[in-house]
C-alpha cells in the first residue's frame, strides 16, 4: 500500500517517452472507438431506411395480392403504353362486367381503381419511363397465369436519395379448358 501512495508522492514525473506513447495509445483506441460508432450508426440509418422502403413495398403488393388473388387470367389484361416519355404499366381488370385499373399510372399505385397512399409521405415511387429498363413494369408469362410486377421506391434521408427495386410474382388461376372453348 505505501509503494502506491509512495508513486504518487514522486515528484520526479513522467518522461516524455512514457507520455508520448500513452498519447499514442490513448489515440489508436479513440480512433477504433470513433470508427466502430460511427460504422454502427450508418448501418443503423441504413437499416431503417430499408425498413421504412419494405414496409411500404409490402402495403402495395399486400393490395395487388388482394385485389388479384381470387381472379383467372382470362379476367385480366395486361397494358403497357407511354405517353410524354412516362410509361403506364397496368392490370385491367375484369370484375362486375367493367374493367378496373391497377398498376402504375406515373406516380400512382393503382389498385382496383383507387390511389394508394403511403403511410410514409417521404417515400416515393420512382415514375416509369419508356425505356427498356423502366423502374415500373407489369409484364405476363404467357407459358404461365403469371404477373412480374418491378417497382422502385425512394427516400430521401438527410441530403441523400435511397433507392430500393422491389421485383414480386403473383400466380392467379389459370383459365381451364372450358373457359377457353
Amino acid at each position: 500500500m505505501n509503494k502506491i501512495i509512495n508513486v504518487f508522492k514522486n515528484d520526479h514525473g513522467v518522461t516524455l517517452v512514457e507520455l508520448m506513447a500513452t498519447l499514442v495509445i490513448v489515440s489508436i483506441i479513440g480512433i477504433l472507438s470513433y470508427t466502430v460508432l460511427f460504422q454502427g450508426y450508418s448501418n443503423y440509418q441504413r437499416i431503417q431506411v430499408e425498413t421504412q422502403l419494405r414496409d411500404e413495398a409490402d402495403l402495395i403488393m399486400a393490395s395487388m395480392i388482394k385485389d388479384l388473388f381470387i381472379l383467372k387470367d382470362g379476367q385480366i389484361e395486361v397494358e403497357n403504353f407511354c405517353t410524354n416519355n412516362k410509361k403506364t404499366s397496368l392490370l385491367n381488370v375484369m370484375k362486375s362486367g367493367k374493367f378496373v385499373k391497377t398498376g402504375f399510372e406515373g406516380e400512382n399505385v393503382l389498385v382496383n381503381g383507387n390511389v394508394i397512399n403511403f403511410y410514409n409521405q417521404n417515400v416515393k415511387i420512382i415514375p416509369t419511363d419508356c425505356s427498356s429498363n423502366s423502374p415500373t413494369s407489369i409484364t405476363k408469362n404467357d407459358t404461365e397465369a403469371e404477373y412480374t410486377i418491378v417497382f422502385t421506391l425512394k427516400l430521401n434521408k438527410g441530403n441523400k436519395e435511397h433507392r430500393m427495386k422491389f421485383e414480386n410474382t403473383v400466380q392467379v388461376i389459370a383459365n381451364s379448358k372450358e373457359d377457353a372453348g
